[in-house]
């Protein structure tokens, strides 16, 4: 009856052991599968910065325009001083922001 008891009393131990080491694999298999954002380059915004003012994006969506270009700015300024972390996201950010203006350039285009 003895050793019954010491069974018994293991059990919640082991448990929680049991929770934690489930809890850990829930959390490492759903960090892994979360893709992540593929590189943008330099050339790449450039790209969509010409496209968005030769369809007149200056004019017709300048907020986002020269928000994309600051962001550019700022983007190969940081990657100049060797912050690639920083120059990554802003880069991703003047991209993003050049390919709204050209899509608010073109929308108004066709609007007319």
């Amino acid at each position: 009856m003895a050793h019954f008891r010491k069974v018994v009393g293991t059990l919640p131990r082991f448990s929680h052991y049991a929770l934690a080491l489930v809890l850990l694999t829930v959390f490492a298999v759903g960090c892994v599968s979360v893709a992540p954002k593929p590189d943008i380059s330099e050339g790449q915004v450039k790209k969509m910065l010409d496209s968005a003012r030769f369809s007149g994006a200056e004019t017709k969506s300048p907020y986002e325009f020269i928000s994309a270009q600051l962001f550019f700015q700022q983007a190969v300024r940081e990657k100049a001083r060797g912050n690639q972390v920083t120059a990554r996201k802003n880069f991703h950010q003047a991209y993003d922001l050049a390919r709204l203006a050209y899509e608010n350039a073109r929308k108004f285009r066709k609007a007319k």
